[in-house]
């Protein structure tokens, strides 16, 4: 069976833990705003949808690293690995 608490020391527990609440919560609006890209960015850039126009298409060297990963990929071959194999062989 439970023994039931003292109302007093719920009371206690209560209030501290509230106060804990309300000091986190001044820390955080002290705090200087936090510096990554996701927050300093519009939501969506480089997206037809982006806000801010300037920012719809992405710079160039962004363009240019994504057709770099697009063209290393490896296409076609089997489940065995062999495909780099039998594509130097065929040519």
């Amino acid at each position: 069976m439970r023994k039931k608490a003292d109302s007093k020391q719920v009371k206690a527990n209560k209030v501290l833990r509230l106060s804990a609440v309300a000091a986190s919560a001044e820390s955080a609006i002290k705090e200087p705003p936090p510096n990554t890209w996701s927050a300093r960015m519009p939501a969506y850039t480089y997206t037809v949808a982006c806000p801010d126009p300037d920012l719809r298409e992405p710079p160039r060297r962004m363009m240019l690293v994504r057709l770099r990963m697009w063209y290393k990929r490896t296409f076609g071959g089997d489940a065995g690995g062999q495909g780099e194999k039998a594509r130097h062989e065929a040519e």
